[in-house]
């Protein structure tokens, strides 16, 4: 059996005793957990029973369902799933989806079933970010005495915990994600200052003009600033109250760190900033990549010293004003050195 294959089965298996010694503490079987959640029962083939979920949401039912909290339903995406830990600060999803898990955990009346209402309370906490925009860009404070009034719609009474909940959030949505953005922005910002200062260099002189070790997607997301989650209005140049959305794939976040020059202890540290698992040496691409880096690191020893030198302020990583670019230049070399390494031995790169 490949090693992904019994990687596979480990999980599935580790899944289910979860599944089976949460049932057996609780008055809630599998017919139940399927009826709470809107999926199909079919006994002891039941999809989330015989095969590990892919989506966010079914892990967030499953969990809601068992009356678990939001620990062990992120314990669950992070190690089953492979996605990020729910993050109260992301008010595009998270924050309502913590709202019902904690309103069900205090829910004593099994008729009120939080999950399949997710919808309509994120309507309304998006209602109240609307109407607390102003807040926001004035930058205040006591959010915790914020009066929702919401005059632009009408909600009943069973709105105002998921009303007072986003008030008393407000102003941590203006730091969602400043941590791993401001972490990339340090790989950004040194790799082009170094470049400027290299006589050699005539390419790189700006965020727009590593195409061709960034794509598209990857600049889109770097140019916003990292202080904010808003989306910039391309017009004005004032920031819109519409989200900027992060991307969602984890693979998406590694390929974008590959190509910053990063390496498994680098990749591992922003990993878990976003609230994802580390590299995993049991998925089969996850250890290939790993032992391709650990390789490439020993073989470019000045980009190392250049990290300790500027991301990790050790003071004793000298490095002459050569060696500095040519650290940067080996960095921003990572990814196609990794690719062509694979193709070589006739393989394929995932993350090209």
């Amino acid at each position: 059996m490949a090693a992904k294959d019994i990687r596979n089965a480990y999980r599935l298996r580790s899944w289910r005793n979860n599944i089976d010694r949460l049932i057996a503490a609780s008055e809630c079987s599998l017919e139940d957990i399927c009826e709470y959640t809107g999926m199909a029962w079919n006994g002891k083939e039941t999809s989330f029973y015989i095969k590990l979920p892919k989506k966010r949401r079914t892990y967030i039912g499953i969990g809601m369902a068992l009356k678990q909290p939001a620990e062990v339903i992120n314990d669950w995406l992070t190690r089953y799933a492979g996605k990020r830990r729910l993050y109260i600060k992301d008010i595009s999803e998270d924050l309502v989806w913590m709202y019902l898990i904690n309103a069900n955990l205090r829910e004593d009346s099994p008729e009120t079933n939080y999950f399949l209402r997710y919808e309509e309370f994120q309507s309304v906490a998006y209602a109240v970010f609307c109407e607390k925009w102003d807040e926001i860009l004035m930058g205040y404070v006591d959010t915790a005495e914020v009066e929702v009034s919401l005059a632009q719609a009408d909600y009943s009474e069973e709105y105002d915990g998921i009303k007072e909940f986003v008030a008393e959030h407000m102003d941590a949505f203006k730091t969602a994600y400043v941590r791993p953005r401001e972490y990339l922005d340090m790989y950004v910002t040194h790799i082009i200052d170094t470049c400027r200062r290299n006589p050699a260099n005539k390419t790189v002189r700006s965020l727009n003009s590593m195409r061709g070790y960034l794509d598209e997607s990857m600049i889109n997301f770097l140019s916003g600033n990292s202080e904010t989650i808003n989306v910039i209005d391309r017009n004005t140049g004032r920031r819109t109250i519409n989200i900027k959305h992060v991307p969602r794939s984890r693979k998406k976040y590694i390929c974008l760190c590959l190509a910053l020059g990063m390496t498994t202890d680098d990749i591992n540290c922003y990993l878990d900033m976003m609230g994802y698992a580390p590299l995993d040496s049991m998925d089969s691409d996850e250890a290939a990549l790993m032992s391709l880096l650990s390789e490439w690191e020993r073989s470019h020893p000045l980009q190392r010293a250049y990290k300790k030198r500027y991301f990790e302020c050790e003071d004793s990583a000298n490095l002459t004003e050569q060696e500095e670019f040519r650290a940067v230049e080996s960095m921003l070399q990572l990814r196609a050195d990794l690719t062509e390494r694979c193709k070589a031995e006739g393989k394929e790169f995932p993350y090209a």
